[in-house]
């Protein structure tokens, strides 16, 4: 299957329109969510809420952008939600594929995942809206930082012993 990418519009990717294109995203082992142009949520899957921890309002002002509670950079620092991928998608009209973001649910729980944006077309080329799909990446950022974690230590205690050898 062809890329939902800048040079495709939604009709030559799936010729039976917008029933099979969320059929095929509610499928999906990942997040995917879609916004009209103006970054109003069209649709979401149910991995999306999954991740979100809520289910946004559709077509609804107060969920623009994005169904998450709070974003923030992997660094921690808070994004407003007219600042993430999604939003730089529609408002570049270009790619934004592997970005990391972190997703706080309401509950206070976060989740690291991997952001794919990217802006969707029309027949005639217009911008129309865009997809998100959110690849959940937390069990592997838990386990890069057991990793850090074990390697400090190995590296504390290495240089413990070669103090106490001198």
């Amino acid at each position: 299957m062809p890329s939902l990418s800048a040079e495709h519009s939604l009709a030559q990717v799936l010729p039976h329109g917008e029933a099979e294109f969320r059929r095929l995203l509610d499928k999906l082992p990942a997040g995917a969510y879609t916004c009209d142009a103006g970054g109003l949520i069209t649709y979401f899957n149910p991995r999306a809420v999954e991740l979100w921890g809520r289910a946004p309002a559709l077509n609804d002002e107060s969920d623009r952008y994005c169904g998450s509670f709070r974003l923030f950079t992997i660094d921690g620092s808070p994004i407003e939600h007219g600042e993430c991928w999604m939003a730089l998608a529609l408002r570049n009209d270009r790619e934004y594929n592997g970005r990391e973001i972190v997703i706080e649910r309401p509950d206070g729980a976060r989740v690291t995942a991997l952001a794919h944006a990217n802006p969707l077309h029309d027949g005639e080329g217009r911008l129309c809206g865009a997809v998100n799909v959110l690849v959940d990446i937390s069990e592997r950022k838990a386990a890069e930082e057991v990793l850090r974690t074990t390697n400090r230590y190995k590296d504390e205690f290495l240089a413990t012993l070669a103090h106490e050898l001198r």
